[in-house]
């Protein structure tokens, strides 16, 4: 038998693919947390859906217009304390335009092409975004969620209540 002195040779070797192996893994976790960290989450679509049923519940709740927005078939709410009656605020000091739109129409059941009164507050620039959001391309639009429900005032007219919301908020929830 032939014995042999230097064996060391080997483990260099051997090292070199431990090495190799702990630098792969190493940079296979730093891919993942990138990926997963790296891009933010887009939640537009939830808050517009969110803001929405805000509204539709202190529009209507249970059935019954809200006794301050229409009395005996006339609309008595003020524009601008819409979003007071409604405990939102759509101003902040985090971004220079107003991010949030919202629409509410009141149709009468026997005439639903006409809106018997109309609510609109916010930013109405963002609404033009709604009607060209379809597909991928468009993902960096603002979000709309629109919503219609039946209702009636404390006199028993019956109304069509559609709600439209929409969400911009885009520099921070998409990847540009």
């Amino acid at each position: 038998m032939i014995k042999l002195q230097n064996k060391r040779g080997g483990e260099e070797i051997l090292a070199m693919y431990w090495f190799a192996i702990i630098l792969i893994i190493a940079g296979g976790i730093y891919l993942m947390i990138y990926y997963f960290y790296g891009t933010p989450y887009d939640i537009r679509d939830l808050e517009s859906r969110i803001l929405m049923n805000q509204i539709a519940d202190c529009v209507s709740y249970g059935g019954k217009i809200n006794s301050s927005l229409v009395l005996g078939g006339i609309f008595s709410v003020n524009q601008e304390n819409f979003l007071d009656t409604c405990h939102l605020n759509f101003n902040s000091s985090e971004w220079d335009v107003e991010q949030f739109y919202t629409e509410v129409n009141f149709y009468e059941l026997d005439n639903l092409e006409n809106s018997s009164f109309m609510i609109k507050k916010g930013n109405e620039d963002w609404e033009a975004n709604c009607e060209i959001q379809e597909g991928e391309d468009y993902e960096k639009l603002a979000q709309c969620a629109e919503k219609s429900f039946y209702s009636v005032d404390e006199t028993n007219n019956q109304y069509i209540i559609k709600i439209l919301t929409v969400v911009r908020k885009s520099e921070k929830n998409v990847k540009l």
